[in-house]
């Protein structure tokens, strides 16, 4: 899979090659469907090239297509794989690789790849490390594109689990006598204390495991995954998830379908927050623009730190959406699309683009969107 700045360096060093762009939906649920994709490519492929007139373009077109009569990865590859991703010159692909989600079958003949229904792609790259934990242990998964992995886990070493077990022994015989309690209320702070040592050590872990960009969900026994939750740090704000339905015993299936659907409600959170505060930071002063004029605007200022865009946008305007994604990277700006409740608000009061700023345009004459020097005039097929 490409990373977003792997993204930006293709779209670069490929902007004036011509290249074929393909995104195949492949997802298969029959086996006896296997090639049912093949038929749809090959009808968007002469589509593509129905739309060439001139004859030494069509001839680069055609060495560029006969790459897909062998390729690599192969194509029969794709099943069991939801998408595929490549984008092919006429002396051979300069990337090809099956996607774990599906994307739009489309077929686009441009200079340079079409980056953008990539971005959305990019949205499931961010792992989740889940981290189920009791009292005398913690187990480790790392959960991407549908596949759970164990990690190595972790547990109380030898002299620390024997005052644990001290502290339960002591909890489990001592009397409701005030003597008793007390004992009890040590034993607790004990094991609280034990645990936390292991905690530590356990933030440490996920927050190496997580890495900038991902998930974290923590589940197992309610108290210990409070605790264990509490010790992250603040680096992790916003990303991190305590379940109290997700059992330290919990089986692959049930922690690979809890850490779906804690990253996907966790994106939701994200993707709301940044939309809340384009509109935060509007203004006399903002760093923000909303809606299309303001953000091509801001686009020719080199102004835009974060570029959000909606499925919606995407899909209706194209080339359009495009040539906002690449001169956003030739930018250095990250770019996310957003959906759910952000991607509503956004449509309804930014025409499906947002954009956060590195400094104000106040004061700045206002450029005419069409004639912005980053427009590219190709469509995606042209």
């Amino acid at each position: 899979m490409l990373t977003l700045h792997e993204l930006s360096t293709l779209a670069r060093d490929n902007a004036t090659t011509r290249l074929l762009s393909i995104y195949l939906d492949a997802r298969v649920t029959d086996p006896a469907m296997r090639h049912a994709w093949r038929p749809a490519l090959m009808t968007a492929v002469r589509d593509a090239r129905a739309r060439i007139s001139d004859i030494a373009e069509l001839a680069e077109f055609d060495r560029a297509a006969a790459w897909l009569d062998n390729p690599w990865p192969p194509l029969d590859g794709v099943f069991g794989a939801p998408g595929w991703v490549a984008f092919l010159a006429p002396d051979g692909p300069r990337y090809a690789s099956d996607v774990p989600m599906r994307v739009p079958t489309l077929v686009a003949w441009r200079d340079g790849p079409v980056i953008s229904p990539y971005v959305r792609v990019l949205k499931q790259q961010s792992p989740v490390i889940v981290a189920l934990v009791d009292s005398r242990s913690a187990r480790l998964f790392h959960y991407a594109w549908g596949t759970l992995t164990a990690l190595p886990g972790m547990t109380l070493a030898a002299k620390d689990e024997v005052l644990e077990r001290a502290g339960a022994e002591t909890h489990a015989t001592s009397s409701p006598a005030p003597r008793g309690a007390l004992g009890t209320e040590r034993a607790d702070h004990r094991r609280r204390a034990i645990f936390q040592r292991m905690a530590a050590t356990l933030a440490a872990r996920v927050v190496e495991l997580a890495s900038d960009n991902g998930w974290v969900l923590i589940g197992g026994t309610t108290e210990w995954a409070a605790l264990a939750g509490e010790a992250l740090p603040a680096t992790l704000e916003g990303r991190v998830t305590i379940s109290d339905a997700l059992d330290h015993d919990a089986t692959d299936d049930t922690i690979a379908q809890a850490a779906k659907h804690a990253a996907a409600a966790m994106r939701e959170v994200r993707a709301r927050k940044l939309v809340d505060q384009l509109f935060e930071r509007l203004g006399s002063r903002g760093r923000s623009a909303l809606g299309v004029p303001a953000m091509r605007r801001a686009l020719d200022a080199g102004a835009v730190d974060l570029l959000l865009l909606t499925s919606q946008y995407v899909q209706a305007h194209p080339r359009e959406a495009e040539n906002d994604v690449r001169a956003a990277l030739a930018l250095g700006a990250d770019v996310e699309t957003v959906s759910g409740d952000a991607a509503a608000q956004l449509e309804q009061n930014g025409d499906g683009v947002g954009a956060r700023l590195r400094f104000s345009l106040d004061g700045m004459a206002p450029h005419v969107a069409a004639t912005s020097d980053h427009h590219v005039d190709s469509a995606h097929a042209d």
